[in-house]
């Protein structure tokens, strides 16, 4: 298959080949859940000595959650966020995958907090999965895996972005409709 090489510097996009037809949205979707799988596998059990040696499960799940709020909130702010803007073009604006779209300190803080309504109904869902012997881990070893844990991220975080952009675009309709009033009354 012969590469389509085109520049357009008005539109500033770049076509590789046909791989680059793939919507952007699914690659941030695979992106989103990889990178959900990795927090819980790299801190949750990577960082798993640090509740390790606690007895009451309670304090367990804590530290766990702790822990998870911690990853995701510096994944979601320094791997997630960066790519999903590197995906933006001119007909495909995909800031609107991201919950957060400030930048610096108010960015982090803002993400941490959105990490806490993330993660707790999260640990919440898959303690309870866990007790029923719900997974998707392909080993059948029961617990939490990071399969589960990713899917039920990604379909919380889905829902918290319907609710946002469903909020954003009624305030923009809203003013769109206000400023065509304004200007059908000054003609």
């Amino acid at each position: 298959m012969k590469k389509q090489q085109n520049f357009d510097p008005n539109n500033e996009t770049f076509v590789v080949n046909n791989k680059s037809k793939v919507p952007s949205w699914l690659k941030i979707l695979l992106l989103k859940y990889w990178t959900a799988g990795s927090v819980l596998y790299f801190f949750g059990f990577g960082l798993g000595l640090l509740w390790a040696s606690t007895t009451n499960l309670e304090n367990q799940t804590i530290y766990l959650a702790v822990l998870l709020i911690l990853g995701y909130c510096l994944i979601n702010e320094y791997i997630v966020k960066p790519i999903v803007r590197l995906f933006k073009s001119s007909n495909d604006d995909t800031y609107y995958y991201n919950m957060i779209n400030l930048k610096g300190t108010k960015s982090f803080f803002l993400n941490l907090g959105y990490s806490i309504i993330v993660i707790i109904p999260t640990v919440i869902i898959m303690s309870q999965m866990a007790a029923h012997g719900i997974t998707l881990d392909i080993t059948f070893q029961g617990g939490i895996d990071p399969f589960s844990f990713a899917l039920v991220v990604v379909i919380i975080d889905f829902i918290y972005l319907f609710i946002k952009n469903t909020i954003m675009n009624f305030i923009k309709k809203r003013k769109f409709n206000k400023d065509n009033k304004i200007k059908n009354e000054e003609l």
